[in-house]
């Protein structure tokens, strides 16, 4: 599996505290069948800024401490990008990157109140000739309460990633429906751990995998979990069916 969404590097945002911490993430990933990982730090905070020749820094020092310590994880630097208006002006200039340098940029957004900003954002990003992909939309309340949004933002060019822990109600009922009403309908292109620690929101990905297998297909499990995560670190194009409109 590949896992394109994961706070692993150490010290960097609430994610992985110190190395060792990052090392047993590491650890738990490999155990769990992943053998690719994108981390992806919280970039573009207001209170607190973190440029993309840091983030790739940062990968490249993590992914020697793997190869001493003998675990077969590959990393790829990427960021999960606030955001904001200011983020395709970021992206042009370089300072905020895409998914293991990629055209497919991971953009979250708060969880209430924002889904007309959203939009605007997304719509900019797109217009760039990126490809938006929208972190744990599940999550937000304005999705919740008006799923018709994934619709717009569907048509927009934007592809989505749902979290292991949503899927599996680790994020209450609404965003665990959401979620499953996601994947249902053809709405979900990734599928990842979001992980921030060794102890809780892991990057243990067995399970969900096993969840998307049983209730879903394998074929559906291969595609979220390893297909359309692969073809965003070669950046080649990833092509979505028409999904059941909500």
């Amino acid at each position: 599996m590949i896992d394109i969404h994961a706070h692993i590097l150490p010290g960097v945002d609430d994610g992985a505290f110190e190395m060792e911490e990052s090392v047993e993430m590491a650890r738990i990933a490999v155990e769990s069948g992943v053998e690719y990982l994108v981390a992806t730090p919280h970039c573009n905070l207001p209170e607190e800024r973190l440029w993309a020749n840091e983030v790739r820094s940062a990968a490249g020092l993590f992914q020697q401490r793997l190869q001493q310590e003998g675990i077969p994880l590959k990393v790829a630097a990427g960021m999960e990008i606030f955001g904001t208006p200011e983020v395709p002006g970021l992206l042009r200039r370089g300072e905020l990157m895409g998914l293991a340098g990629s055209r497919y940029a991971l953009i979250e957004f708060p969880f209430s109140d924002y889904g007309r900003n959203a939009t605007a954002i997304l719509e900019a990003v797109a217009d760039m000739g990126l490809c938006p992909v929208v972190a744990h939309p599940e999550r937000y309340t304005y999705v919740q309460g008006a799923p018709e949004l994934l619709n717009l933002w569907h048509d927009l060019g934007c592809l989505f990633q749902i979290n292991r822990g949503s899927l599996l109600g680790r994020f209450g009922r609404r965003a665990e429906t959401v979620a499953h009403a996601m994947v249902e309908r053809g709405f979900a292109s990734f599928v990842a751990s979001d992980a921030h620690s060794a102890v809780m929101r892991t990057p243990w990905m067995e399970d969900v995998e096993r969840l998307l297998r049983s209730e879903y297909s394998p074929a559906l499990a291969h595609r979220l979990l390893e297909e359309n995560p692969r073809r965003v670190l070669m950046d080649q194009e990833i092509k979505t069916q028409e999904p059941d409109w909500f």
